[in-house]
């Protein structure tokens, strides 16, 4: 893999997982909104997450990688008690959990891509 390809594949996470966040508050916003509670928790759900899963073990292997992973999935953790707050009719909770600990969680994801996208350019 390029490291133009893997740039690519880096900033395309990162787009989704913006888009992941947004669906969460407007379903948490949205009176019997969109359950996501099923599926926002899994890692392996999102195209990213199978991208991660595809990739081959030298490239897995990488401490950028295997942080990438684990915050990664760290992040859907966290998308998945927030979706579980918007299912349980909890929008005050939610928010509070979109803004805090998915924030969070969002950013150290994105610190880890843009660290990965370094290494990978070097």
């Amino acid at each position: 893999m390029t490291s133009t390809e893997l740039n690519t594949q880096l900033n395309n996470a990162i787009g989704a997982h913006g888009a992941w966040k947004l669906r969460l508050r407007m379903a948490a916003q949205t009176p019997g909104g969109n359950d996501m509670s099923a599926t926002a928790g899994d890692h392996r759900n999102c195209e990213f997450g199978r991208w991660l899963e595809s990739l081959p073990a030298d490239t897995k292997s990488m401490p950028e990688a295997q942080d990438t992973i684990a915050l990664h999935a760290a992040f859907h953790q966290t998308a998945g008690r927030t979706a579980q707050l918007v299912h349980q009719g909890k929008k005050d909770a939610a928010i509070t959990m979109l803004d805090t600990e998915l924030a969070d969680a969002s950013n150290a994801l994105k610190s880890a891509v843009s660290k990965w996208k370094f290494a990978a350019n070097q």
